[in-house]
């Protein structure tokens, strides 16, 4: 755990398994915006599982939101996340905040699929 963690208010709402159902219940909480995203994409990895016949696609889903609510239940990190990105995604932005952006959405996703056990790396 890092030392902004340890100075940071607890998360919102505890890490959840790994499992579709706990997830979406965790998006709810925590992303409600994006629960439309989260049916896309299962229904997507589901197709994606049935074409390829391989569990692949669901696992990725599955890991793309367990780190994604990882994320969100630290409401700062969430915050941070989202102001790098769009320093990344502003043509304005010097080359030195865009590094500095680039390190910390790449911090972050580290930080958050370890919380949340799973391996984006």
């Amino acid at each position: 755990m890092s030392a902004q963690h340890a100075e940071s208010p607890p998360p919102i709402i505890p890490q959840p398994p790994t499992t579709r159902d706990a997830l979406r219940e965790a998006v709810k909480q925590v992303a409600l915006a994006r629960l439309p995203e989260f049916d896309r994409d299962l229904g997507e990895a589901f197709d994606q599982a049935i074409q390829l016949s391989s569990i692949t696609p669901m696992r990725l889903f599955l890991e793309k939101w367990a780190t994604l609510v990882a994320i969100e239940r630290h409401p700062a990190q969430a915050r941070m996340m989202r102001e790098a990105e769009q320093t990344i995604a502003d043509p304005n932005a010097t080359e030195d905040a865009f590094r500095q952006a680039q390190a910390t959405v790449t911090r972050i996703l580290d930080e958050a699929s370890a919380e949340a056990g799973v391996a984006l790396r």
